[in-house]
């Protein structure tokens, strides 16, 4: 979950220095990261260990 907030940041600096370009390409980046993450922890078997 680091990687989401990460990509956020950079996305966020991007944004606020003036580079759209970046700043929208790490914000993507951020959305299929939680995309992915979301899919992962979805279909992931429970690991019950009693």
């Amino acid at each position: 979950m680091y990687i989401t907030f990460l990509l956020g940041l950079i996305a966020a600096v991007a944004i606020l220095r003036g580079s759209r370009a970046t700043g929208a390409l790490f914000a993507l980046l951020t959305i299929a990261a939680i995309g992915g993450l979301l899919i992962h922890h979805m279909t992931d078997r429970l690991p019950i260990g009693l």
